[in-house]
């Protein structure tokens, strides 16, 4: 095939590629710019109902006390009692005044009450349902270091340093996935992959596909040590003593999160150091078949809980005394069965508690080394009416949102149904290509929705109206009215741009037709040559 046949054959598909990609990038950014105002107005609607409810609400003594008692802190002793931890006045995040707190028991009888670093009492402490975001190197931290940047793309590098001087600096090499270690000459020192210290680069194994670490020092050392995560394990990587450990692996599905709790020493004379005493170093681990994992060391012992089907397993929280092992859960009766549902649905099941008190419960469970749950206490009250959102009709963004979807492409759909619903839940909150394309797809789906399709076939009648006088082909006819209704507004745009050719009536048949087939559709008559002009140079 000659290259002016092939230039031929593809400069039409990239034309029409490239122009429905642009507008399918201009459609979703003006339906981007319309939900984000809807979004700005509604917050702006419901913090003046807001106050206006906070202005005109006079609770009775009896109101007053169940919100006392369901915005207090639940904490448990290490026996299981439960106290309830008010702070009658939050004091402001800036105020170096010590904050003041009242500690209730069960039955509701005041215990104790002054500042909160006085506190009496010794509670449980958690890993918590969720690690903390400020202390961990994720990969979307990752990536950023390795885009093209003004400064160039930059290394993820752990110095090893003595006193006076740098000694060694491990780099991190994502293509090969695992780290090269250098010293001060420049010059190869090593490797360190999952098997460990290597000085071959052909026996370093890599790690896996990143998502996070955790970095903490031992006491009297300035050389980090790495709780490095991957997909499916969980590393711990000393590269002053060019040790690797595996610490856990998950065969079965991937690590969801991993939270360490007292994993690490902390400074003499801290008050987590004090703490640290009577706990043992544990790490959570949430994988993605919603089982919990608890890491313990001293001594090394790992077990897995598969908390019940109906359990809210992302409130779960897990510890490890020097004596025993915990497990909290809290829960609700308003919380709904699952996540990216139709705002119908959360409607119809927020309605059911709307204007009417719910109950809510917290229960303290002792875990045996089978994994085995012994309820040791719950505590259970009534949240007042008030402390449940009044949504008795479609909030206004909502109904702007079903309104943007209209002019969607269904092929969104297409996408939600076969990429699953835990996809968008696992990219939703990064801030990668997929993430974006993930909280697109979720925000201006149609949902297959009547009128998304109603407004389609339109658009796609409209097209046959207007490229039934232009036709030159069949194929090309119908090529396009899919191509409308596969696409929505952006194919119609698509079609409007690369085709709206000027019409003319056929001297022959009087009908109208298209300037891009020489021969009419209808009666197959040429197109007549131009009438000479004076101003020609050329005469027949």
């Amino acid at each position: 095939m000659k290259p002016n046949n092939i230039s031929k054959y593809i400069a039409a598909p990239s034309g029409i590629l490239m122009t429905l990609l642009i507008l399918l990038i201009a459609v979703l950014f003006l339906q981007g710019i319309i939900l984000q105002t809807a979004s700005v107005l509604t917050y702006e609607k419901h913090r003046a109902a807001k106050n206006q409810t906070d202005q005109d609400k006079d609770l009775t003594e009896e109101e007053k006390r169940f919100d006392r008692i369901r915005n207090s802190q639940k904490e448990f002793l290490h026996d299981g009692t439960i106290h309830l931890v008010h702070r009658p006045q939050r004091s402001s995040r800036h105020s170096d005044e010590p904050e003041k707190v009242q500690i209730y028991d069960a039955n509701d009888n005041l215990l104790w009450q002054g500042f909160k670093d006085k506190i009496p009492y010794q509670y449980l402490s958690w890993s918590g349902p969720r690690p903390h975001q400020y202390h961990r190197f994720t990969h979307k931290w990752m990536k950023n270091i390795q885009m093209i940047t003004p400064e160039f793309s930059q290394v993820l590098e752990i110095p090893i340093t003595s006193p006076d001087k740098t000694r060694q600096i491990w780099r991190y090499h994502p293509n090969k996935d695992f780290f090269i270690g250098y010293d001060t000459a420049g010059q190869k020192i090593g490797h360190i992959g999952s098997t460990g210290f290597t000085h071959s680069k052909d026996h370093a194994k890599p790690f896996g596909k990143f998502k996070s670490f955790t970095a903490w020092t031992l006491q009297h050392s300035h050389n980090p040590i790495l709780l490095w995560q991957t997909a499916r394990r969980i590393y711990q990587i000393n590269f002053e003593k060019q040790h690797v450990r595996l610490l856990f692996e998950s065969t079965e599905s991937d690590i969801k999160m991993a939270a360490p709790h007292m994993w690490w020493s902390f400074k003499p004379g801290t008050i987590e150091h004090e703490m640290a005493k009577n706990y043992r170093p544990t790490i959570r681990c949430l994988t993605e078949d919603g089982k919990h994992h608890l890491i313990m060391r001293n001594p090394d012992q790992t077990i897995t809980v598969t908390p019940p089907a109906d359990w809210w397993t992302d409130a779960l929280q897990l510890t490890a005394t020097k004596d025993d092992i915990f497990l909290c859960c809290r829960d609700t009766e308003t919380r709904p069965p699952s996540r990216f549902k139709p705002y119908d649905f959360y409607l119809q099941w927020y309605r059911k508690f709307e204007g009417k008190p719910h109950k809510e419960w917290i229960e303290l469970y002792k875990l045996d080394n089978q994994a085995n749950l012994h309820l040791l206490n719950r505590f259970e009250w009534t949240a007042p009416p008030g402390a449940h959102p009044k949504v008795s009709a479609i909030p206004f963004r909502t109904r702007i949102q079903r309104s943007v979807a209209v002019f969607s492409t269904p092929l969104y759909d297409l996408a939600w149904y076969l990429l699953g619903r835990e996809f968008f839940i696992k990219h939703y909150r990064d801030k990668d290509f997929f993430a974006g394309f993930a909280r697109a797809t979720a925000e201006i789906r149609p949902a297959s929705s009547i009128c998304n399709w109603l407004l389609g076939l339109a658009m796609t009648v409209f097209t046959l109206c207007h490229a039934w006088p232009r036709r030159t082909s069949w194929q090309k006819l119908t090529f396009w009215l899919v191509f409308v209704l596969a696409f929505n507004l952006a194919g119609l745009l698509t079609y409007l741009a690369l085709n709206h050719t000027s019409l003319i009536k056929c001297p022959a048949c009087g009908k109208r037709r298209g300037l891009t087939q020489p021969n009419c559709i209808r009666c197959g008559a040429q197109l007549p040559p131009p009438q000479p002009r004076k101003s020609d140079l050329i005469f027949n």
